[in-house]
């Protein structure tokens, strides 16, 4: 039976706060944090025995031990851990990256060095587990939204992460579009949308035609590094250059210091959404780790025009972005009928203005910016798994990919904005005659130069047999699936020889690591599980006390002013209390959880 199937979910996997949705009854609904609160901070420490310590808890244990705890660590995701990408990484934040044995990167919290693939796992773990406490049942399947510009690695480190965490991912879907699929199924909207997502860690822009429940990606664009962490890198840096003289540099190297400043910036940027002005007062920074240590402190003021300023380079590539996806989709910014916010930072007044400039239209503020994109999730999983033809996604390809040859040049196979599944080949030549192996190096990036593209890795063809250049035809063929991740095939036409790709510069865990990351995962979902089924138990046994309070009181105003409603609100709450009971002495998790949801409406006043 229908009402039997397993709940889908959507998940916003978030540089800065991670969110998960589902639809019931036909509507979609955050689904609430176990700890209190919608959202989940990307964030995630390890305690004084080595255990993890996930979201608002391990931002509140960041406050007094900054080491402990690492953040914003999608950025790394599915990267190659470069000399670059490490110097990069220590400008925006205090833990250091180390690379693994496939060159993926690793941080290092409390003294253990974690893959950036397994906090991801972490953060994705918990949001599991949520779900399975809102449904008091197991919680598999899913829809994870990615970054429109997340490149193939990125996309497939998503997916492994999600497979550690006991997660079967339906579908990776680019996150401007679910927050698109949000908006127009609560509204109905038809016509063209735009979607400027500036959340913490990414910025994307994405221009969708809907119509007739159809959802069609024209064009996409954006930056894997510009998004919130940013914005308050900014204000980092200008704190830093208030800071005396001579403890300036020990202030900048020391992690608690910087975190303390971190959370300043970030809380006075919140601040001067509502405000004209933020104080920032930070005490007790210096170096930690020197035996005479100095410390100092900060008392300053930051204006909303200051920090206006101090953003302008970073507004600046906001609108670069904007202008490309205007010019990818041949359109007149002022064509598009509704631009839609999403991500924290499209709170900030400075943002908004900028949209508001470049588009010619108020941006609409119907959607929740944090939560679009999750329940934007929600709605395509429950889609896939309904097939109730409500919506057709049609995205497209974020980037071009293409295959290196001679001169050092890339020949495109696909270019970016291509709508997705697609397949193309193409036919090439060995480099000279007499070859017995070709390497085919593939790149994705919008340059027409290997060394300013991102390689994704080679295609090896071996025991070719030796002949003249030209009577060794390989052809190569791309197939890019709907979620844009990429499978590469290349055959010998004379010989037939063939060879289907995991492209190599893929940074994937080696897979005894994998597999021992899952085992772990799955013995502390287990044991968090039964904790979480005990404090639900209690939880629910409360809810019914309180729903038995609630049926005095209604019984006995129906007593004094008997009409049928009063009685059938009388005879609804007594219904839910004794199945509510039954469920209860049958442990039966699942249906006392159905019970807490239509209770807990019941109570606040809500039809269930």
């Amino acid at each position: 039976m229908l009402a039997m199937q397993e709940p889908v979910i959507g998940i916003d996997l978030g540089t800065t706060n991670s969110a998960v949705a589902t639809v019931e009854n036909g509507r979609t609904r955050i689904i609430p944090v176990r700890a209190g609160g919608r959202l989940t901070p990307s964030v995630v420490g390890l305690n004084d025995d080595g255990e993890r310590v996930v979201g608002s808890a391990a931002q509140r244990m960041a406050e007094e031990h900054p080491d402990s705890v690492v953040w914003a660590t999608k950025r790394f995701l599915g990267r190659r851990c470069t000399p670059e990408l490490m110097e990069e990484a220590r400008k925006m934040v205090p833990f250091p990256l180390i690379p693994g044995p496939t060159g993926d990167v690793r941080v290092r919290v409390a003294g253990k060095v974690l893959p950036v693939t397994q906090v991801a796992a972490m953060i994705l773990g918990e949001l599991k587990l949520d779900a399975e406490a809102h449904f008091g049942r197991k919680v598999s399947r899913c829809v994870i939204t990615v970054p429109a510009n997340f490149d193939d690695n990125q996309r497939s480190a998503t997916r492994e992460a999600a497979s550690i965490a006991g997660l079967e991912v339906l579908r990776l879907v680019n996150e401007p579009t679910a927050a698109a699929l949000a908006y127009g199924l609560s509204r109905g909207f038809q016509g063209n949308a735009l979607v400027f997502d500036l959340g913490g860690g990414t910025f994307d822009v994405s221009i969708l035609e809907v119509k007739d429940g159809v959802f069609e990606v024209k064009a996409t664009g954006g930056d894997s590094t510009l998004g919130g962490e940013d914005f308050d890198q900014r204000i980092v840096q200008w704190l830093v250059a208030q800071v005396e003289e001579d403890l300036r540099e020990a202030v900048s190297k020391d992690a608690s210091s910087m975190r303390r400043l971190k959370v300043a910036a970030e809380t006075a940027k919140r601040l001067l959404t509502e405000q004209e002005e933020a104080v920032i007062s930070v005490a007790a920074l210096g170096d930690y780790n020197s035996p005479n240590r100095r410390l100092t402190g900060i008392e300053t003021v930051l204006t909303r025009s200051f920090f206006e300023t101090l953003s302008e380079p970073l507004s600046r590539r906001c609108l670069a972005v904007c202008e490309g996806v205007m010019r990818d989709a041949q359109m007149d910014p002022r064509a598009v009928d509704v631009v839609l916010l999403v991500g924290g930072m499209t709170r900030v007044p400075l943002v908004q203005r900028l949209v508001q400039d470049f588009f010619g239209r108020v941006p609409s503020k119907d959607v929740n910016p944090d939560e679009a994109v999750a329940l934007g999730a929600a709605v395509h999983a429950e889609e896939l798994v309904r097939q109730s033809g409500k919506a057709l996604l049609l995205d497209v390809a974020g980037q071009s990919l293409g295959v290196g040859w001679l001169g050092g040049r890339i020949k495109r196979l696909i270019a970016k904005n291509t709508g997705v599944p697609v397949v193309a080949r193409d036919i090439f030549l060995p480099s000279r005659g007499g070859q017995a192996e070709v390497r085919i190096p593939i790149y994705q990036g919008e340059s027409e130069f290997q060394n300013e593209s991102h390689k994704l890795g080679e295609v090896v063809l071996k025991n070719l047999k030796a002949g003249n250049r030209a009577d060794t035809q390989i052809e190569v063929t791309f197939a890019l699936s709907s979620e844009g991740i990429l499978s590469v095939r290349a055959v010998d036409l004379r010989s037939g020889l063939a060879e289907e790709v995991r492209l190599e510069a893929r940074t994937s865990l080696p897979v005894p690591e994998a597999e021992k990351l899952s085992r772990e995962q799955a013995r502390y979902a287990k044991e968090q599980g039964q904790e979480d089924a005990v404090q639900a138990e209690e939880k629910f046994r409360k809810l019914l006390e309180r729903g038995e309070k609630l049926a005095r009181m209604l019984q006995h105003s129906a007593k004094e002013n008997p009409t049928p409603e009063a009685n059938a609100a009388v005879g609804n709450v007594r219904s839910l209390l004794d199945t509510g009971r039954a469920a209860l002495h049958a442990h039966n998790a699942e249906q006392c959880a159905t019970i807490a949801r239509q209770l807990t409406q019941v109570l606040a006043g809500r039809p269930s």
